[in-house]
């Protein structure tokens, strides 16, 4: 299943997080963007209560989830199922993604999900 925040005017929103699902004929949980900057933690739960394989978002994303999330709420999450964490749509940098992936790993989160991405928008403005 997929999980994700992102809005649907954004292609990796409307993309990853909508047409791709439907097209493969998987679920797809999709929760407001603003649920996930009021509380980052949302995103998690949501991973980790539908047990989602598929999610991901800008580099951002990973940075404020590090920042925001208490070392108390770890032990709710379950990101095992977690196996494609896609990060695109802005610089992806090693350091957020160690950072996540040594924050989360206690909560079962594998540094070998992340799938750093870009693509013909990124391709596009590049040319």
């Amino acid at each position: 299943s997929v999980c994700g925040w992102l809005p649907l005017y954004h292609d990796m929103g409307l993309i990853g997080t909508v047409l791709q699902p439907m097209y493969m004929g998987a679920h797809s949980v999709v929760m407001s963007p603003w649920s996930f900057l009021q509380r980052p933690i949302r995103w998690l739960n949501t991973i980790t209560k539908y047990r989602a394989t598929t999610s991901g978002g800008p580099n951002f994303a990973y940075a404020l989830c590090t920042r925001k999330v208490k070392p108390e709420q770890l032990a709710s999450l379950d990101l095992s199922s977690w196996r494609v964490a896609f990060n695109g749509a802005e610089p992806v940098r090693a350091e957020t993604l160690a950072e996540f992936a040594d924050t989360f790993a206690p909560a079962g989160f594998r540094r070998e999900a992340f799938y750093p991405c870009y693509g013909l928008a990124e391709a596009t403005l590049f040319v």
